[in-house]
């Protein structure tokens, strides 16, 4: 093995490459060593680790009942929701819920806005809380 990574390196040091070889490797952070890393989530993992069994297995229902509504989102409309700002995402969440709570669960609601990236938030928090939408494209007047 000695012999492979000596030869390896000698060819990487031919070609100008880093000789720790960084270059071909990126650099990935586990899913654990982000636990680590962070400490706000390290603090959610002690939380969930001093819970009682009971408490432990009703964190996990609620955790799979998020990824089954996450997964409701058409793909789509994740893919693009991504690339918007969470803070966005949040306030429309907010003013969303506040207005269906305020008007009743029967009503209609009426969202105008011209920014695309707010349209693609408003559709996947609808569709994320099972509200029924139809968003279009804003007009033109003239």
């Amino acid at each position: 093995k000695d012999n492979r990574d000596l030869f390896l390196k000698g060819i990487a040091a031919e070609l100008g490459i880093d000789n720790e070889m960084k270059d071909l490797m990126p650099e990935y952070n586990t899913p654990l060593s982000s636990l680590f890393s962070d400490p706000e989530k390290m603090k959610v993992w002690l939380v969930f680790v001093e819970s009682n069994e009971e408490s432990q297995e009703n964190m996990l229902k609620k955790e799979d009942d998020c990824n089954r509504r996450y997964k409701k989102i058409s793909r789509s409309i994740r893919d693009e929701l991504v690339s918007i700002p969470h803070q966005t995402v949040q306030q429309l969440e907010d003013d969303i819920y506040k207005m269906v709570s305020d008007m009743g669960y029967g009503s209609v609601v009426v969202m105008v806005t011209k920014a695309k990236a707010e349209r693609v938030a408003i559709i996947a928090i609808s569709q994320y809380a099972r509200f029924k939408t139809l968003v279009s494209s804003p007009y033109k007047y003239n």
